[in-house]
C-alpha cells in the first residue's frame, strides 16, 4: 500500500502533495496520447503497406478518437462510483496491453480495432484526471492546475512528432507502438505510487444509454467519413446519418426517465455548461481537421520527409503548449469568456495565414500560421476545461468531464474524418487551401456559444443521484 492512497482530499499532507499528483496526471496523458498525431503524419505509409486509400488508413485515428469519446461519461461516472484513481490506473494498462498488440496487426481492420481498445482504455485517464484535479486544488487554483494539465495534450503531441518521426523513419511506423508500451509501463508505476483515492457513491448504470450513444455516433462517423469517397452509396451514406441523428434523439428522451442517466438531461439544459462544451466541439473540429491536412501538404506539395514535416508540426504543438498556461494566468486576470473569444480569433487567423502559405507555396507564411493555430488553441483550452467546474457540485466533477470531453473528442474525431475526406476531392474542386478556409470559418462560428460562458458565479446545476 502506498501513502498516497490513505491521504484524504483535505488532509494538509495531501494539499501539499496536489503539485505531484498534478505531474503524474501529466504523465499518464504523455503516455496515452502521444500516438495520435505522429499516426496522422504517417498516414500514408500505413495506406501503402496494408494496401488501402488514405482516407480509410485515417479511420485508425479518427474511430478510437470518437470511441474513446463516446465512453467518457460512463467512464467518468465509474470513476465516481469507484474512485477515480482505480479507473486511471485501470485505463493505463487497457490502454498499454492494446497498444502492444497493435504492432503485430495484419491489416486495416485488426489496427483499427485494436486501437479502438487502446483508446478506449486511454480515454478512462482524462475524466478522472480532470476529476482528480477539480478535488485536490481549490477554485481559485483550478483553472492555473487545469492550464498545467492540459499541456500533457500538446506535449504529448510534441512528443509523438519528435521521437516518432526519426522513429519511423529508421524503424518503420509499427514501432510507435513499442514506445508507447513502454511509456505506458513507466506511468502506472508513478501513479500507483503517487495518486490518492477520491470518494465513492452508489448508483445504477445506464447500459442502455451507453450503447446508443456508441452506435449514434458511429453511425454519424461513417456518414461523415464517406461523404466523398464515390464507392459508397448515398443511400448507405444517408442511412448513416438519419440513424445516427435519430438515435441521439432516442438517447435524449431515454436519459430523461432513467435514475442515473450516463448524459444529465440537467446538464444539458445548463446554459453556463453547455456553452463551453459547444466551443470545445466546434473550436476541436477545425483545430484537427487543419491538423490531418497539414502533414499531406508538407510531404506532397514541399516534399517533406515523415521525419521533417514531423519536426515542422512541432511549430504548432510547442506554441500551443506554451500557449497554455498563459490561457489559464489571463483567465484569472480577466475572464475565461474573454480568453476564450481571442483564442478562437487567432487560431481562425492562423488557418487562412497556413491557406495563404499552400496557396502561395510559402512555407515560411504556413509555419507562421501553424504557431497562430497553437497559440489561439492554447489560449482557449484552458477556460473551456476548468468553467465546467463551476456548474456542479464535487461528487460529479467525473460526470461532468466526461460530457465536456464527449463533445470535445466528438467534435477532434468528426473534424478529422470531415478533413480527411476534402483530401480525396478533385483538387480543380475543392483546393487544399480552400480546406483550411473552411477550418477557419469553422471556428469563427465558435464565437456564437463562446459569448454566453459564464465564470465563478456560476449556479450549480443540482443532479439526480
Amino acid at each position: 500500500m502506498t501513502f498516497a492512497k490513505h491521504l484524504t482530499l483535505s488532509s494538509p499532507a495531501f494539499v501539499q502533495n496536489s503539485r505531484s499528483v498534478l505531474w503524474v496526471l501529466l504523465v499518464g496523458m504523455l503516455a496515452t496520447g502521444f500516438p495520435f498525431t505522429i499516426l496522422a503524419v504517417a498516414l500514408k505509409l500505413i495506406a501503402q503497406e496494408l494496401k488501402v486509400s488514405e482516407a480509410l488508413a485515417s479511420w485508425s485515428v479518427s474511430a478510437p478518437m470518437l470511441i474513446s469519446a463516446v465512453c467518457m461519461p460512463f467512464l467518468g461516472k465509474l470513476g465516481d462510483l469507484y474512485g477515480h484513481r482505480r479507473i486511471f490506473l485501470i485505463g493505463i494498462v487497457g490502454s498499454t496491453m492494446f497498444a502492444l498488440l497493435c504492432y503485430f496487426a495484419t491489416n486495416i481492420w485488426w489496427l483499427v480495432g485494436l486501437r479502438i481498445l487502446s483508446m478506449a482504455f486511454a480515454g478512462a485517464t482524462t475524466p478522472s484526471a480532470m476529476a482528480l484535479i477539480f478535488h485536490v486544488f481549490d477554485q481559485d487554483k483550478r483553472t492555473q492546475a487545469i492550464s498545467w494539465w492540459a499541456m500533457g495534450g500538446p506535449a504529448s503531441a510534441a512528443l509523438g512528432l519528435i521521437i516518432g518521426g526519426p522513429l519511423i523513419d529508421a524503424m518503420g511506423w509499427r514501432s510507435i507502438f513499442i514506445f508507447q508500451a513502454i511509456t505506458g509501463v513507466l506511468a502506472f508505476a508513478l501513479a500507483l505510487r503517487s495518486l490518492p483515492e477520491t470518494g465513492q457513491r452508489t448508483a445504477k448504470f445506464d447500459h442502455q444509454g451507453n450503447i446508443l450513444l456508441i452506435v449514434s455516433f458511429c453511425m454519424l462517423l461513417f456518414a461523415v467519413g464517406s461523404i466523398t469517397d464515390t464507392s459508397i452509396a448515398g443511400s448507405l451514406k444517408w442511412l448513416s446519418l438519419v440513424l445516427g441523428v435519430v438515435g441521439l434523439i432516442f438517447l435524449y428522451k431515454i436519459e430523461t426517465k432513467v435514475d442515473e442517466p450516463i448524459i444529465p438531461p440537467s446538464l444539458l439544459q445548463q446554459k453556463s455548461f453547455m456553452a463551453p462544451v459547444a466551443t470545445s466541439f466546434i473550436c476541436q473540429a477545425a483545430y484537427l481537421g487543419g491538423f490531418v491536412v497539414t502533414p499531406i501538404v508538407l510531404i506532397d506539395q514541399f516534399e517533406f520527409s515523415i521525419a521533417l514535416a514531423a519536426l515542422f508540426m512541432l511549430a504548432r504543438t510547442l506554441s500551443l503548449t506554451i500557449a497554455s498556461p498563459i490561457g489559464g494566468r489571463l483567465s484569472v486576470a480577466f475572464s475565461e469568456r474573454a480568453v476564450v473569444l481571442l483564442g478562437l480569433l487567432i487560431q481562425a487567423g492562423g488557418l487562412v495565414v497556413v491557406g495563404l502559405g499552400v496557396l502561395t507555396s510559402n512555407i515560411v507564411l504556413l509555419g507562421i500560421g501553424l504557431v497562430l493555430q497553437g497559440i489561439g488553441h492554447g489560449f482557449a483550452l484552458p477556460p473551456l476545461t476548468s468553467v465546467i467546474s463551476y456548474c456542479v457540485p464535487p461528487q460529479l466533477f467525473g460526470t461532468a468531464s466526461g460530457v465536456s470531453r464527449l463533445a470535445t473528442q466528438i467534435g477532434a474525431s468528426l473534424g478529422l474524418s470531415f478533413f480527411s475526406a476534402l483530401l480525396i476531392m478533385d483538387r480543380n474542386d475543392f483546393g487544399l487551401a480552400e480546406i483550411f478556409y473552411l477550418g477557419a470559418g469553422i471556428t469563427l462560428l465558435g464565437l456564437l456559444p463562446a459569448v454566453a460562458i459564464t465564470g465563478k458565479t456560476t449556479t450549480q446545476v443540482v443532479l439526480d443521484s
